[in-house]
C-alpha cells in the first residue's frame, strides 16, 4: 500500500459521495472496510458475518413469534381480531418503507454508528442543519441506545414469564415477581457473557433462530390446524371487541398498533454490526429489508392461526398464566402442546435478547469512539476476542437497572413495551 493510498484515520473526506480522487486501498480489501476507512475510521473489529448471518441477527432482533405472543392479549383487548390484523398490515407497510429508506442510507455509510451517525452526516451536509448536527446525533444515539436497553429488559422479562408459565403448568408452582426479576437478571448476565466470547458463536445462534422460528411456526400451524377446533373466517376477519374504555374505533385502532409497532421494529440493528459484516455496504441493507419482509409474512400467518384457534376469548384475556397467550394453546391442544409452545418462545426470545445486547453494545462502542459517552476511553476498548467487552457489560448494567423495578407493579411489563416502542420510533423520526 502506497502512502497516498493510506487513509488518515482522523481526516474525513467527502461523506456524501465517494470522492473522485479517492483511490481503492487494495484490490483484495473488503469494500465495507474500504468505505469505513474513507469515512475516517480504523477497522478494529473482525469481519466475520455473512449476509445470511446478518439477516439472522436482524430477524432474531425483531423476534417476531415471541414479541407477537407477548403482546397478543394486549392487542386482543384493543379492538379484537379485526383490529389486530388490520393494524399489523398497516404498521408493516410503514415499517417496510422505513427499512427501504434506512437501507439506502446504510449502503452509503456502513459504520457501526448506525442511526446517530447517519443523522450527523445528513444534517451536516444541509446549510441550515450543519450547526444542529452534533446535538441531533447525540440525542438520536442515546435515545436509540436507551430504546434497545429497554427492549432487552422486555425481551428477557418475556423469557422469565414463559419459564414461570412452564413451572405453573408442569409443577403448579406460582413464581413470584421477585423471582421472575432474578431469572431475568440471570439471563441478561448470561447474554453478556456470550457477547464477550465469540461473535462466530452468536452468528450461529442467530442463524439457528431463523430455522427455529420458521420450523416452530410450521409445527404450530400443523398442530393447531389438526387438533384445535376452529373459529369461522367471518369472526377472525371481522369481529370487533373493545375493552379500552374509549368509544372511537379509529382511536382504538391506533392503540392496537402497539403490538405490531413493538414486534416489527429492529431491522436497523444490521447496521450496528456493519464493521463486523463482510461487504457491509451491500449485505446489511439486504438484511434490513429482507428481515422486515419475512417478519411481516411470518407474523401475519402466526396471528391468523392463533385467531382461528381461540376457543374462549375471555379465558385468554383473563388468564392467570404469566404468558396469557399460552392459555389459548392450553384450551386448544392441551398441556403438552402448550409446553412445547412455551419452550419455543424461550428459545426465540433468548436469541433475541442476546442479539439486542450485541446491537446495543456496538452502539455504545460507536458513541464512545466519537467521544459521546462518559468514560469513552474505557467503553471503546476492544478485548482479546476483538469485541467491545466494556460496552457489553455497560449495556448489561443498564438493562439490569431497567429490570429491577419489575416486582413493584402489575403493569410494568406493558410500560416497558410502550417505552421501547416510543423511544425507538422517535429515533426513526429523528433519522427520517
Amino acid at each position: 500500500m502506497t502512502d497516498e493510498q493510506k487513509i488518515s484515520i482522523n481526516k474525513k473526506s467527502d461523506y456524501g459521495t465517494l470522492a473522485s480522487n479517492t483511490k481503492p486501498l487494495s484490490s483484495g480489501i473488503d469494500p465495507g472496510q474500504e468505505r469505513l476507512n474513507q469515512l475516517g475510521y480504523k477497522q478494529e473489529l473482525q469481519r466475520r458475518l455473512s449476509t445470511f448471518a446478518t439477516f439472522g441477527l436482524a430477524f432474531s432482533n425483531i423476534g417476531i413469534l415471541s414479541n407477537t405472543s407477548a403482546t397478543f392479549q394486549t392487542v386482543l383487548q384493543r379492538g379484537g381480531p379485526v383490529t389486530m390484523l388490520l393494524s399489523w398490515n398497516i404498521v408493516a407497510v410503514f415499517m417496510m418503507c422505513i427499512a427501504l429508506s434506512l437501507a439506502e442510507i446504510c449502503s452509503l455509510y456502513p459504520t457501526s454508528g448506525g442511526l446517530y451517525y447517519w443523522v450527523y452526516e445528513l444534517l451536516s451536509r444541509h446549510p441550515r442543519g450543519k450547526s444542529k448536527a452534533p446535538i441531533a446525533a447525540f440525542i438520536t444515539g442515546w435515545t436509540y441506545s436507551l430504546a434497545n436497553v429497554i427492549s432487552i429488559g422486555a425481551t428477557n422479562v418475556t423469557v422469565a414469564l414463559s419459564i414461570g408459565s412452564i413451572l405453573k403448568l408442569a409443577f403448579d408452582i406460582d413464581v413470584s415477581k421477585t423471582y421472575l426479576m432474578l431469572i431475568t437478571i440471570s439471563i441478561t448476565i448470561l447474554h453478556g457473557y456470550l457477547n464477550m466470547r465469540d461473535m462466530g458463536g452468536l452468528a450461529i445462534l442467530n442463524q439457528w433462530s431463523v430455522f427455529w422460528s420458521c420450523t416452530g411456526l410450521l409445527v404450530i400451524i400443523t398442530a393447531l390446524s389438526a387438533l384445535a377446533p376452529h373459529r369461522s373466517a367471518s369472526w377472525v376477519f371481522t369481529h370487533y371487541q373493545n375493552q379500552t374504555g374509549f368509544e372511537n374505533p379509529g382511536y382504538v385502532l391506533v392503540l392496537g398498533m402497539i403490538g405490531a409497532a413493538y414486534s416489527l421494529f429492529g431491522c436497523e440493528c444490521a447496521a450496528s454490526v456493519n464493521e463486523e459484516t463482510k461487504d457491509a455496504d451491500l449485505s446489511s441493507p439486504i438484511a434490513m429489508v429482507s428481515s422486515i419482509a419475512v417478519s411481516w409474512v411470518v407474523g401475519l400467518a402466526f396471528l391468523i392461526v392463533l385467531l382461528f384457534s381461540i376457543r374462549d376469548i375471555e379465558s385468554v384475556l383473563n388468564s392467570t398464566l404469566h404468558m396469557p397467550v399460552a392459555q389459548l394453546f392450553y384450551d386448544a391442544i392441551g398441556i403438552w402442546g402448550t409446553m412445547g409452545f412455551l419452550i419455543l418462545i424461550v428459545v426465540c426470545q433468548f436469541c433475541t435478547g442476546a442479539t439486542t445486547i450485541t446491537v446495543t453494545s456496538r452502539q455504545i462502542y460507536a458513541l464512545a469512539r466519537d467521544h459521546a459517552t462518559p468514560m469513552s476511553n474505557q467503553l471503546k476498548k476492544i478485548n482479546s476476542h476483538q469485541l467491545p467487552g466494556n460496552a457489553v457489560w455497560f449495556t448489561v448494567a443498564m438493562t439490569c437497572m431497567v429490570i429491577l423495578p419489575f416486582p413493584l407493579s402489575e403493569h410494568l411489563f406493558e410500560t416497558i413495551v410502550s417505552a421501547t416502542t416510543i423511544t425507538v420510533h422517535f429515533s426513526y423520526g429523528m433519522m427520517l
